[in-house]
């Protein structure tokens, strides 16, 4: 009988988890505001004014997603299908973790530490959130680790490091035409080219090879982005508001938005076992490479970024990798095994437990976090409003049926032979993206939609403020709730003439 071989049990249950917090239910919620930015002309009809070129030329961001974005809208022909739309992005994203549990494996020779590695990154709330979208992030993701992957191997041979180099630089190039968030990982990058150098020397075939094939992927679109980039007034002011020296007084959302994503006990997992890891360096074995990647993007993020939004979500690469040498060194101190098996039972309840905090805030929808509290074992949510100024609520459990608003709508204007608009105390940018309808009230007559529990977090889903309404359409929840409540309105000169 063959012995149980641990690293191929450590990494089937890799995959379950990944695949568990990644599909199930990944049709159920509406998109987000952001989504409809991964679709060509934002999913609504082309400008003919506007090119392709134009419209990818005038984002801020790579045009990697746009044309991810297109390969299922190409087979349903419809971007308003969320689970076709999301698809190859989770399929992107489940792939991000197992290409980072092969690197940290290549980089370290330690199956435990790069199960572990993946396991907290790939359960980490804003990382599944973004995996559950249609966005970049799971591209930048996919193809920085690839990039790494291929660069690794010029820390052990001369061999193929040419073949190695060029995949890598072509990762790179794909992930940096993802999004600019591919330059977190120059620094592991030219760490393995200067080892490389030390030994073995830079030829010119070799450098010229890798910049050619670089500029080839990426200058096509970087050169016409630039030009047409300096010539956009709001595209500079964005930069500004991003880049540059920030105030080292000033408050910063990072760790508010971490505890949005992850409200229990995964901040304080990561910070003692990072404070472990920096204190117990050199007896956890903790390469310097996570060391200083770790450091310098706290540094960066923390006086050179004014705004970072959700893209700290960089720095939890490096620092699950040393939380993951912090439980290593734990669990296999030179102490008697009745020492060492509560240790190692402790560290599987808590990756127990963040795996199920993740799938109750972003899989499970029976309680739909943020706009309801949710309860995971002992712990609850606390109450979120309008007032906490959450502008980021991404990859969360919530539907409210805009599909079936919209065509009902349609139906009612075709029936009636109106162009009632509609407003709605729900997202804008999310309604206007479903709606074909122009959202206004100042028309003959128009649509309110009372959203119940909306993204936007606003209290009044009654409407209130609006007068001589009434309810035309309801849509309800799986538990017979009322979540959507549709009134008909009509301007004060219409009601005039009656």
């Amino acid at each position: 009988m063959k012995a149980v071989n641990p690293e191929k049990i450590l990494f089937i249950v890799l995959l379950l988890v990944t695949v568990l917090l990644r599909f199930p239910s990944l049709s159920y919620s509406d998109y987000i505001s952001d989504e409809p930015g991964t679709f060509f002309y934002r999913g609504g009809k082309k400008n003919p004014e506007m090119t392709i070129s134009q419209f990818i030329l005038t984002q801020r961001k790579g045009p990697l997603q746009l044309f991810v974005g297109y390969i299922p809208y190409s087979v349903v022909g419809d971007y308003r299908n969320e689970l076709a739309q999301r698809l190859p992005f989770a399929l992107f994203g489940a792939a991000a973790m197992v290409v980072f549990y092969f690197l940290i494996k290549k980089l370290t020779g330690n199956f435990y530490v790069a199960f572990v590695s993946a396991f907290l990154l790939g359960t980490n709330g804003l990382i599944v959130a973004y995996s559950r979208i249609a966005q970049y992030q799971n591209l930048n993701l996919f193809f920085s680790f690839a990039s790494l992957y291929f660069f690794a191997d010029l820390l052990d041979r001369k061999k193929n490091a040419l073949r190695s180099s060029v995949l890598g630089t072509a990762m790179f190039g794909l992930s940096f035409l993802a999004h600019w968030d591919a330059i977190y990982i120059l620094l592991p990058i030219l760490y393995f080219l200067v080892r490389f150098a030390k030994r073995h020397g830079l030829t010119m075939k070799f450098v010229v090879i890798n910049m050619f094939v670089g500029g080839l992927i990426v200058l096509p679109f970087l050169v016409p982005y630039i030009l047409t980039y300096l010539h956009l007034p709001a595209n500079a002011d964005y930069a500004e508001g991003i880049y540059g020296l920030a105030d080292k007084f000033k408050n910063r959302d990072e760790l508010k938005y971490f505890l949005v994503y992850n409200p229990f006990l995964t901040f304080w997992v990561y910070a003692v076992g990072t404070a472990i890891a920096l204190g117990a360096c050199r007896r956890s074995g903790t390469p310097s490479l996570f060391l200083a990647w770790f450091l310098i993007l706290i540094i960066f993020f923390r006086f050179f970024v004014k705004y970072s939004g959700l893209h700290f979500y960089n720095i939890f690469i490096p620092t699950t990798v040393l939380v993951a040498y912090a439980m290593y060194y734990l669990t296999t101190l030179r102490a008697q095994l009745w020492l060492r098996i509560p240790s190692a039972l402790f560290f599987i309840a808590i990756l127990g437990f963040l795996f199920t905090q993740s799938y109750l805030l972003f899989v499970d929808h029976k309680v739909e976090y943020p706009v309801e509290d949710e309860k995971v074992l002992f712990w609850e949510t606390d109450q979120m409003v309008q007032q906490d100024n959450i502008r980021h609520k991404t990859g969360f459990t919530h539907k409210r049926f805009w599909n079936q608003i919209n065509n009902f709508i349609n139906d009612q204007n075709s029936v009636n032979s109106e162009t009632c608009g509609y407003i709605t105390n729900e997202d804008k940018t999310l309604a206007k993206f479903y709606m074909d309808a122009d959202a206004n009230d100042t028309a003959q007559c128009f649509y309110a939609i009372s959203i119940k529990r909306p993204l936007s977090l606003a209290y009044d889903h009654k409407l209130s403020n609006i007068k001589n309404k009434s309810t035309v359409k309801t849509f309800e929840n799986a538990s017979g709730e009322v979540m959507v409540r549709i009134y008909k309105g009509y301007s004060e000169n219409q009601l005039e003439g009656q």
